[in-house]
């Protein structure tokens, strides 16, 4: 079932997508086809559904802001840990919560949607940025930190936009010591 009501949305992009494919046209279609692959096994293995997916941009939701993390945390560290070659593919990925409803065939809830791609903007490749909405709906706030106070084109919005700090901490997993911030 689709998530509705209050929703966590993770939406993903490839930082210099379009300079990629000017570059390396031969080789991106295999670097685009493991890089889906490792985004659509993140959502499997974190309850998240993907209800849009345009060129290298995944849009997916969440029942609980938990579930959002961990797969953007997984996303990352598989990222990190596959053999590019030329192609490096870096992916920034933001995160926001907020009300939405399912109606069969895309959501309603232009404002959350919206912000959630704001702060996916915001991102650079290799990061995770989530809202101070998700924030307040994270069991394990002390593994996040602040970053600098940002406002986004025509939407009235401040957030407090967090950056993951651990992915030792969120994810459990004592071999992974990748930091996601600079």
């Amino acid at each position: 079932m689709n998530p509705t009501g209050l929703v966590t949305f993770l939406f993903t992009d490839i930082e210099g997508s379009t300079k990629l494919a000017q570059e390396f046209p031969d080789k991106l279609p295999a670097a685009m086809e493991r890089h889906h692959a490792i985004l659509n096994e993140a959502m499997e293995s974190n309850n998240g559904f993907i209800f849009e997916i345009v060129g290298d941009a995944f849009c997916c939701a969440f029942e609980n802001a938990e579930d959002a993390v961990k797969a953007a945390v997984e996303i990352q560290n598989n990222l990190a840990k596959e053999k590019w070659d030329e192609v490096a593919i870096k992916v920034r990925i933001g995160i926001h919560s907020g009300n939405a409803e399912w109606n069969g065939s895309r959501y309603m809830g232009y404002i959350t949607l919206a912000r959630t791609s704001r702060i996916m903007s915001a991102a650079y490749g290799e990061q995770i940025l989530i809202s101070n909405d998700t924030y307040k709906h994270f069991s394990q706030p002390k593994d996040l930190k602040d970053t600098k106070k940002k406002s986004h084109d025509n939407i009235s919005l401040c957030l407090s936009d967090l950056e993951v700090k651990s992915l030792l901490r969120i994810s459990g997993r004592d071999d992974l010591k990748m930091s996601l911030s600079r």
